[in-house]
């Protein structure tokens, strides 16, 4: 059983993901406040919107400026009010003034508001394009206030203006920053190029002839060969479910892996050889299976090989959301994979320590709770091997987020990272 402190803790780390739409809505209801009710309810309402999040705020270690003076300006707003002095008319002018002078400044000196929420993490060119695009609307409201618009325009556009920010901010933090900071199908690290390829695209061959000499004897050509075109036949019986990865040194392959993404109704090879349900598994999160992970034996002691097939199924794995990967490793293959995090399924005593495969080979069934490796990074295997430098930092972010979000209302005990073995070892 978790530990309440421990799940306490990790509650902590979760919320502060909620406060950006905390925030987006203290920002709606304000405006439509001041815009749509009598100016003393209003400002009273926004003085205690605000009252509020700045305690939630102050609990979990967050000093905003944004939230701290905007709770300021609207109590001297409330005063101002209850004293008779018409404010109405000049509140959104004084508002989004002081937003703006407030966001532009903070920019100005390199301290984009929004890093106050996340404790001076994250990525600092996520941070400055959504501070800039917020001093940018907030000087657009101010303008739209400044010129006083028609009545109804007055009233409605900076209103949807800040709608549609706030939107943006969300497909921002939880969709899609740019084409640099999507998933690579190609990249190099040294003198290494690694690259996706497809079944039916030019690589494919070679990397099925790169796999099978890794695991028979280099002068058996015949039974080589034989293997190679069962492998082929295999990854194109996957077609579109299997993301095949291989490291290059200029036409050579030196090193392969091959990713299956979870299908619906549809178990993973292991699943069928060793007659075993990973249903535990996909009632915590999604599922990543990974084979055929080899690395040419001159090349072993090259650390920029394993990191950038490292690199390839972290990506993958990050842009798809998923929870868990799980791995067929041949006994040469397990001090590689230990070294990415894995660790073995069943215990050496159990029989299904290892399993022969469909392919003829003994494997043994591996896993890596990769929510746990995201989840806690500060002590996971990507920073204690040096892997970190080379892993999408956006997409980790974007999963971070997302898991929080998707996990903060749920019991503990079904938190991906909280996942115990145990319950695998009960599945027949």
């Amino acid at each position: 059983m978790t530990d309440p402190c421990v799940q306490a803790d990790d509650r902590k780390r979760l919320f502060p993901v909620c406060f950006m739409f905390l925030c987006f809505g203290n920002l709606i209801l304000s405006l439509a406040a001041t815009l749509f009710i009598p100016p003393a309810s209003a400002y009273a309402l926004c003085t205690a919107l605000y009252a509020a999040l700045v305690v939630i705020e102050l609990r979990c270690g967050i000093r905003s400026p944004i939230s701290i003076t905007l709770l300021l300006l609207y109590a001297g707003l409330l005063v101002l009010a209850f004293n008779g002095y018409p404010v109405r008319d000049y509140a959104g002018v004084l508002i989004f003034s002081w937003l703006t002078l407030l966001t532009g400044v903070l920019l100005l000196r390199k301290k984009p508001f929004t890093i106050f929420y996340s404790k001076a993490r994250g990525m600092k060119p996520l941070h400055y394009t959504v501070s800039t695009l917020w001093c940018t609307v907030y000087a657009c409201c101010l303008l739209c206030h400044a010129l006083r618009f028609p009545r109804a325009y007055f009233l409605v556009v900076p209103y949807l203006l800040c709608i549609a920010c706030a939107l943006c901010t969300i497909f921002l933090h939880l969709c899609w920053f740019g084409r640099r900071h999507a998933l690579q199908s190609s990249f190099a690290i040294g003198a290494y190029r690694f690259r996706r390829v497809h079944v039916d695209a030019d690589g494919f061959d070679r990397f099925c002839r790169f796999y099978a000499r890794q695991i028979v004897p280099p002068d058996d050509n015949r039974k080589a060969d034989d293997l190679a075109r069962a492998i082929a036949a295999m990854e194109r019986e996957l077609g579109r479910d299997a993301c095949i990865f291989i490291a290059e040194r200029g036409q050579e392959i030196v090193g392969c892996i091959r990713c299956i993404l979870d299908r619906k109704q549809r178990p993973f090879p292991m699943e069928t050889d060793m007659r075993l349900c990973f249903a535990p598994l996909r009632r915590s999160g999604r599922l990543l299976y990974i084979g055929r992970l080899a690395v040419d034996a001159a090349y072993r002691d090259r650390p920029d090989v394993l990191n950038g097939l490292f690199k390839c199924f972290v990506d993958l794995a990050l842009s798809r959301d998923i929870s868990f990967v799980v791995a067929e490793g041949l006994a040469s293959r397990l001090p590689a994979y230990r070294k990415l995090g894995f660790e073995p399924m069943f215990a050496s005593t159990d029989p299904r320590h290892s399993i022969r495969m469909s392919l003829g080979y003994d494997c043994h069934p591996i896993y890596l709770n990769f929510a746990r490796l995201v989840f806690l990074q500060g002590s996971a295997a990507p920073d204690r091997y040096g892997f970190a430098g080379f892993v999408n930092r956006y997409l980790a972010e974007r999963w971070f987020k997302r898991k929080a979000l998707a996990n903060i209302l749920r019991p503990s005990g079904r938190w991906p990272w909280r996942f115990d073995l145990k319950q695998i070892h009960a599945a027949r």
